[in-house]
């Protein structure tokens, strides 16, 4: 059978400029703030582990699995530590154990549509430092996810 070529299409991607994480208070609606100068985000939001449900007569003589529950994930922030009101602000809320709303809003499809995710979690890492010569004090921040999340593009 020849190959058919498959339709070809020019890259819709985006870089990582102009996303915000935000932090959210907790009152109903939320209002919700940007940390200052963050260089990077990245959200772990599943894992799910493999429950093994192999038997004496499974097939193929193959283990089989079926997926657990869905485990929240944590999503990881940091940039330059410049001791602002928003960053300071971390520290409140692990010292009170808050959890609190937090949201991504990022340019995706060539800027043409916006991706926003919401959720909810709490401090569960966070980091200052190191204080060098020569290099930008940076910080970073781990939030443990505490249920479920919501994404859209629009």
């Amino acid at each position: 059978m020849p190959f058919s070529i498959p339709s070809q299409y020019s890259s819709q991607a985006n870089t990582g400029y102009l996303a915000l994480f935000n932090i959210g208070t907790t009152a109903s609606p939320p209002v919700y703030s940007a940390i200052a100068e963050i260089k990077s985000f990245a959200p772990d939001f599943i894992s799910m582990a493999e429950i093994p449900t192999t038997h004496l007569l499974s097939l193929n003589n193959t283990e089989e699995f079926i997926p657990s529950l869905i485990k929240p994930g944590k999503v990881t922030f940091g940039g330059n530590w410049i001791g602002a009101a928003s960053q300071l602000n971390i520290t409140t809320l692990a010292v009170n154990q808050t959890i609190f709303p937090f949201q991504i809003i990022a340019p995706v499809q060539r800027n043409s549509k916006t991706y926003t995710v919401t959720g909810n979690g709490f401090v569960s890492n966070y980091k200052n430092g190191p204080f060098e010569i020569n290099k930008a004090i940076e910080f970073s921040v781990e939030i443990q996810m505490t249920g479920s999340y919501t994404e859209t593009v629009a």
